[in-house]
C-alpha cells in the first residue's frame, strides 16, 4: 500500500518532467535531437513574451482587464522561465536524488522505527496525493473558465487576448491558430506554475513525515524504565537519523529558495494586477473572483507548507525536551544535551526579500492586498 501511494506521487514528479522536457518525443539516440526537445518549451515561452509585449505595445486598445491581464501574462510567462530553469534544469539531478532517497525511507527495515515511518509516510502520501487532486482540479477549473471567458470576448480569436504578430484577419489560419497556440500557451503556462507548486509541497509533506517519525520514537523515553536502560540507543538513532534529514532538508532549501522568490515575486504582481481589475472590470465579476481565487491558493500552498515543516520539526524539539532526562545515565544526559542544542533551532525555508516562510507570510500578503485600492485607484 505505501509503495504503491509513494510511486504514484513519483508517477506525477516524472510525468511533470516528461512532458515539459518533450521526453514523450523519440530522440532515437542522436543528442541533437535531444537538445531541440529540451529547447522547445523555452521557445515557446520566448514566443509567447514577445507575444504578450506586442500586444501591449501595438494591440492593446482596452487599458482596464486587457492591460491588467496582459501584466498578468507577462509575470507568469516570467515565472514559468524560473521555475523551467530552477526545477527541470539546475536542479533537476538535486531533485531525483531526493526521490531516490525517499525511496530508502519507504523500504526502511531499521527495527523499532521503521514501523513509525512507515505509517507517517503513509498519512503524508495519501495527504500529498489528496491536496495535490483538489489544487489542480481546482485550477483546470480556474483555467477552462478564464480561457472559454477570453475567447468569447475575443469573438474566438484570443485566449490570451493576443493575437499572433504578423498574422492578418483576411488570412485562413487567422482563427485556428491563434485559438490553438493562445490555449496551447495558457494552459502550458498555467499547469507547470502548479504543478511546480505540487512538486514543492510533495518533498516538503516527505520531511514532515519523517520529523513526526522521530518525534513520536523519542516519546519512549518519556518511560524512566526505557529512559534508564535504552537511553544509549535511542539517542543514537535519533541523532543519526535527525542528521540525515537535516543534511536532505538543506539540499532542499538550496534548491526552493530561489524558485520562492521568483513565485512570490510574480504572485504579488498578480495580486496588483487583479486588484485593479476589480475596480475596471464590467464584464465578469465571476471571472476576476475566480482569478484571486487561483492566486491566492498558489500563494497559500507555499506558505502553508513551509509552516508545514517548522512545525513538525518543533514537535520534535518539544517531544525530545519532554523526555525523563533525569532517569539517564550520566554520559547519556551528555548526549542528551548536547543533541538538544542541534534540535532546538527549528527547519524553515527561507527566501531573499520575504524571509521565513510562512502562514504569517500568507496574512501578510493578504493584508498588504487589502491595503491597495484606494492606492490601485488613484491610478485610473
Amino acid at each position: 500500500m505505501l509503495e504503491e501511494q509513494h510511486n504514484r506521487l513519483k508517477g506525477i514528479i516524472f510525468t511533470y518532467y516528461r512532458i515539459w522536457q518533450c521526453e514523450f518525443i523519440p530522440d532515437f539516440g542522436w543528442n541533437a535531437i535531444k537538445k531541440i526537445k529540451r529547447s522547445i518549451y523555452p521557445v515557446n515561452l520566448t514566443f509567447g513574451m514577445f507575444c504578450v509585449v506586442w500586444h501591449f505595445i501595438v494591440q492593446m486598445e482596452d487599458y482596464g482587464y486587457d492591460l491588467a491581464l496582459t501584466i498578468v501574462y507577462f509575470f507568469a510567462i516570467y515565472q514559468c522561465f524560473m521555475v523551467y530553469f530552477e526545477i527541470m534544469v539546475i536542479h533537476r539531478k538535486r531533485i531525483f536524488g531526493m526521490l531516490k532517497f525517499f525511496d530508502s525511507w519507504v523500504k526502511s527495515t531499521t527495527p523499532g522505527i521503521s514501523d513509525i515511518r512507515r505509517k507517517y509516510l503513509l498519512i503524508n502520501i495519501k495527504l500529498g496525493i489528496k491536496w495535490t487532486k483538489i489544487f489542480l482540479i481546482f485550477i483546470t477549473f480556474v483555467g477552462v473558465s478564464v480561457n472559454s471567458f477570453h475567447l468569447y470576448i475575443s469573438k474566438f480569436t484570443a485566449p490570451m487576448l493576443f493575437t499572433i504578430p504578423g498574422l492578418t484577419e483576411s488570412s485562413f489560419f487567422y482563427y485556428p491558430t491563434n485559438v490553438i497556440y493562445g490555449t496551447v500557451l495558457y494552459f502550458s503556462i498555467l499547469l507547470n506554475i502548479m504543478i511546480a507548486d505540487a512538486v514543492v509541497m510533495i518533498t516538503i509533506l516527505y520531511f514532515r513525515s519523517e520529523f513526526y517519525t522521530l518525534a513520536e520514537y523519542i516519546t519512549q523515553l518519556n518511560d524512566p524504565a526505557v529512559a534508564r536502560d535504552k537511553a544509549a540507543s535511542i539517542l543514537k538513532m535519533t541523532h543519526e537519523t535527525h542528521k540525515m534529514a537535516l543534511l536532505k532538508v538543506k539540499e532542499l532549501t538550496q534548491a526552493y529558495w530561489h524558485l520562492y522568490f521568483h513565485k512570490l515575486f510574480a504572485i504579488m504582481i498578480y495580486l496588483c494586477c487583479t486588484l485593479y481589475i476589480f475596480q475596471s472590470l464590467n464584464s465578469s465579476l465571476f471571472i476576476a473572483v475566480l482569478i484571486v481565487g487561483a492566486m491566492t491558493s498558489q500563494i497559500f500552498i507555499l506558505c502553508f507548507f513551509g509552516q508545514v515543516i517548522e512545525n513538525s520539526s518543533e514537535l520534535l524539539f518539544h517531544n525530545f525536551f519532554a523526555a525523563k532526562w533525569y532517569e539517564m545515565k550520566l554520559s547519556d544526559q551528555k548526549d542528551y544535551l548536547m543533541m538538544m542544542i542541534s534540535i532546538q533551532k527549528s527547519v524553515r525555508i527561507d527566501t531573499f526579500g520575504f524571509g521565513n516562510i510562512s502562514i504569517y507570510t500568507f496574512v501578510q500578503v493578504r493584508i498588504g492586498e487589502s491595503t491597495l485600492p484606494s492606492n490601485v485607484h488613484a491610478f485610473e
